[in-house]
């Protein structure tokens, strides 16, 4: 009976091409999660929690400044019908990448000295001048790998994300060895931004012709007002999710300390893992999947409720583990000092779970272009997680009280996002 059911589930896999593509980016997410997971305990304890907090402060002003990279114009690469048509958008992004990148680091040479100040980290000064480069090299990688999502590419994604990870610990550890301070950290980040990026770039550039016949300015200034959208509703609604997901280490940055920030991101690495893992291979697939649907059928519910279950059910087994096993769990993987980022992942536990399920079906409002639906709720989202910060601070003296009101508001936020883009899944459609 066993035997049999094994053998109707791997026959299912094998005559299902999105559950093929999402096997191939998991197998490489799984591999990738192993190499970061089994490196993770030498690296906490060759670097200390104030390193960890200045690169984390580093990540979090990149993450933040990125969304700008291609004004959210990269979407429009996946969902554009014409071949052709997405290739030109391509050199669009490229172009506004770019020039972004230039602005960034004429930025940091005006005000980067009040930057360390204003966060409370001295340390991240001397870092800040590789913004610009950190910000060119995602933004690259970024419209490279969304064509290779459009073109089904899905092996040259996972390699692609095998070397990144690899090259992280790598260059992290050898250089952790011998220098002290977050020197390893950031050359570790630098390089698996930078080898990966050139890498995508090569392989699709030989197997597509992306050259500079597609660079149609005519073309791209039709295109930049039928998509007006998206700088318009989705670059502040991205530019809010992401300063709302960075909120926690920019506030603790401010009242506690880099010290607070280390033991944060530890935490959110970890709970973060599955959701790259999983969500983030499902997530890819899904994203082409019900766009395809969408523009056949104007309805993508199937794919949005068998998304939904798989990711529902991936998320007990993080449940169970942390709120069971937390503190105890870090204390012996990553040593005594870092039993805190423990008890910090218990409190972001639902916060998590609710991440990893719902993010990746959020691209629904993407799908049927009701982007200023995402810009509202992510104005609230903004303001109501920055009230918590900000009066939780006022209230209480610990900071942990203020992580739990976080991961509380932000989950029912992520619940109502759920709700929404199901409703967008068939309101379109004729049935």
């Amino acid at each position: 009976m066993k035997s049999t059911f094994i053998l109707k589930t791997t026959e299912k896999i094998r005559n299902s091409l999105y559950a093929k593509n999402v096997l191939t980016l998991a197998s490489s997410s799984t591999l990738a999660q192993l190499i970061s997971v089994l490196t993770a305990p030498i690296l906490y304890r060759i670097y200390a929690k104030e390193d960890y907090g200045t690169l984390g402060l580093y990540m979090a002003m990149t993450g933040v400044i990125g969304v700008f990279s291609t004004m959210q114009y990269s979407q429009t690469i996946l969902i554009e019908k014409g071949e052709d048509h997405a290739k030109s958008l391509m050199w669009l992004n490229r172009i506004i990448n770019i020039f972004v990148a230039a602005t960034v680091f004429l930025a940091i040479l005006l005000f980067g000295d009040h930057i360390g100040h204003l966060f409370g980290n001295k340390k991240i000064e001397p870092w800040l001048y590789f913004v610009p480069m950190t910000i060119f090299f995602a933004g690259q990688s970024e419209i490279f790998s969304i064509w290779a999502n459009r073109k089904k590419k899905y092996k040259i994604l996972a390699i692609n994300g095998l070397i990144s990870a690899a090259l992280v610990p790598v260059v992290s550890i050898s250089i952790g060895l011998y220098k002290p301070g977050p020197l390893g950290l950031f050359m570790g980040l630098f390089t698996s931004q930078i080898v990966p990026a050139i890498m995508l770039s090569a392989l699709l550039m030989r197997q597509d012709n992306l050259g500079l016949k597609y660079l149609n300015f005519e073309l791209i200034k039709i295109k930049l007002v039928e998509y007006s959208k998206f700088p318009i509703y989705n670059l502040p609604s991205e530019f809010i999710n992401r300063l709302t997901n960075q909120l926690p280490v920019f506030m603790l940055s401010g009242f506690v300390g880099p010290a607070a920030v280390g033991l944060y991101n530890l935490a959110v690495r970890m709970l973060g893992l599955p959701i790259q893992l999983i969500g983030g291979a499902i997530g890819t697939v899904f994203k082409q999947r019900a766009t395809e649907d969408f523009n056949r059928d104007r309805n993508f519910k199937t794919i949005y409720l068998k998304t939904l279950k798989s990711l529902g059910w991936a998320s007990v087994p993080m449940i169970i583990i942390i709120l069971l096993f937390g503190p105890k769990l870090f204390e012996f993987v990553f040593g005594n000092e870092w039993r805190i980022s423990g008890v910090i992942a218990q409190i972001l536990i639902v916060f998590f779970v609710m991440k990893l399920i719902v993010s990746p079906l959020s691209y629904g409002w993407v799908i049927v272009n009701k982007l200023n639906v995402s810009f509202y709720v992510h104005i609230y989202m903004l303001i109501s997680n920055f009230l918590v910060f900000y009066f939780g601070f006022i209230w209480f003296d610990d900071y942990l009280m203020v992580l739990a009101m976080f991961s509380i508001n932000y989950s029912l936020i992520y619940l109502y996002t759920a709700f929404i883009n199901y409703r967008f899944s068939f309101k379109f459609s004729n049935i």
